[in-house]
């Protein structure tokens, strides 16, 4: 008998794990987007190709969902310790980054939230884990500087979780590792903005 695929989905989650299931339905969802593509635009892609995009797309989902989980789990503790809003008129981004050591990939968090504690932006995005938490930590702070360009939220304090990010930006010490040349760019992107600051929140 034919079956919807709404109703094939429902009968496989009685049988397969969560796991399973959501590599199903974004293998059939690039499957579709692969015959639609074909369809109305001519273009035939590689079956290999397609497998490996919808790997990415499992793991990009799945990090970002680990990333989104613990950003929401820091601001409810930081909403329980009294958070305290910046200053009127000033904007404050928490910006944080999330590792998924299987298979060395990171996930970048920003939340921006007014002086009224609204928030104003979320962004996230995918990044390569080569080892050094200090540089993903750093990439995030990349991050949460060209959010507040593009929305134009100025001035602002960017807090972060990474001591050792912090006092790199703010040449307390020094460092000759890959995170160097990321920290120089955060600190020549501080000192053109002029009114973003940079601390350090435990």
């Amino acid at each position: 008998a034919q079956q919807d695929m709404l109703s094939a989905l429902q009968e496989l989650a009685t049988s397969k794990s969560k796991k399973d299931l959501e590599l199903i339905i974004v293998v059939c969802w690039s499957i579709w987007y692969s015959r639609n593509l074909f369809i109305f635009e001519g273009k035939r892609e590689n079956s290999q190709s397609l497998v490996a995009t919808t790997i990415g797309i499992v793991d990009s989902y799945l990090i970002i969902k680990i990333l989104v989980d613990q950003i929401i789990s820091k601001h409810q503790s930081i909403n329980q310790q009294a958070w305290m809003p910046p200053s009127s008129g000033w904007y404050e981004a928490n910006v944080d980054a999330a590792i998924r050591h299987s298979n060395w990939i990171a996930g970048l968090g920003v939340v921006i939230r007014d002086s009224k504690g609204k928030f104003v932006a979320v962004a996230i995005q995918r990044a390569i884990y080569k080892g050094n938490v200090a540089y993903v930590e750093a990439k995030a702070v990349t991050l949460g500087i060209q959010v507040t360009k593009k929305i134009k939220c100025l001035p602002m304090i960017i807090e972060l979780d990474s001591k050792e990010v912090v006092d790199l930006a703010r040449n307390r010490k020094g460092c000759k590792s890959e995170v160097f040349w990321t920290v120089v760019a955060i600190q020549a992107s501080l000192k053109s903005l002029n009114r973003v600051q940079i601390q350090h929140v435990s």
